[in-house]
């Protein structure tokens, strides 16, 4: 019984040191979904980024982090298109087409990265209020998002469907952190990141992100910061 106390009071007393490793982050970002094949798809997202810090020094930290996204693309309109099957039979599906390309139902999006990142000066960890800090790494992602396939039918037609697919494959990225107001409680971060997938249709995936990191939800060395 002791025992347990004893690790529980210490469990207890490192709980601020542990928490000071954690930062979090909230924004929007845009993906992009292309194959050579059948283009590019683009969508839109709210993302929400945490990262723990596993070494610190004063100037650099190493970090994994899990910055996850969900949104879609599309629009709103379900146009009907038709084709023939192998055996002559009619099907539907709903897509249309433009003269600019294929307008495609709404699809969701999903994204989930594992990334280990070198983090350098400003916001490397909570402690480093230096005003610009940078950051390199990578890892690997589970993506599942829209793909436009353009089929041929028997008769020689062409469609496009609509869909979604999920992807695996190792990303990298990198960005700088710019440090807000006086006292660079808070940070504005632009990310940017690529993701080759190893599945079916292999799409090449470009991440865009813009993420604030959240000083109340990061635990200060310092109080009165």
């Amino acid at each position: 019984m002791k025992k347990i106390v004893l690790l529980a009071i210490a469990c207890i007393a490192g709980l601020p040191v542990f928490s000071q490793r954690f930062v979090h982050g909230l924004g929007f970002s845009t993906f992009i979904d292309h194959t050579s094949r059948n283009g590019s798809i683009t969508s839109f997202s709210i993302s929400y980024a945490i990262r723990y810090n596993v070494m610190e020094t004063d100037k650099m930290t190493v970090s994994v982090g899990i910055p996850f996204s969900f949104g879609g693309s599309g629009d709103a309109n379900d146009n009907t298109d038709w084709y023939y099957d192998a055996d002559g039979n009619i099907v539907y599906y709903y897509t249309g087409e433009e003269d600019d390309g294929p307008k495609t139902k709404p699809r969701s999006m999903i994204d989930i990265p594992l990334i280990i990142n070198l983090n350098f000066a400003g916001f490397s960890s909570l402690n480093n209020k230096s005003a610009v800090g940078f950051f390199v790494g990578g890892g690997l992602a589970y993506h599942y998002g829209p793909v436009n396939i353009r089929y041929k039918d028997r008769n020689g037609g062409s469609f496009t469907d609509s869909t979604t697919q999920h992807a695996v494959g190792p990303i990298g990225n990198l960005g700088m952190r710019i440090g807000l107001g006086k006292k660079k409680n808070g940070a504005i971060e632009v990310k940017g990141s690529y993701m080759k997938s190893l599945t079916k249709r292999q799409p090449d995936i470009y991440g865009i992100s813009l993420l604030y990191l959240l000083p109340r939800l990061n635990w200060r060395a310092n109080p009165d910061d």
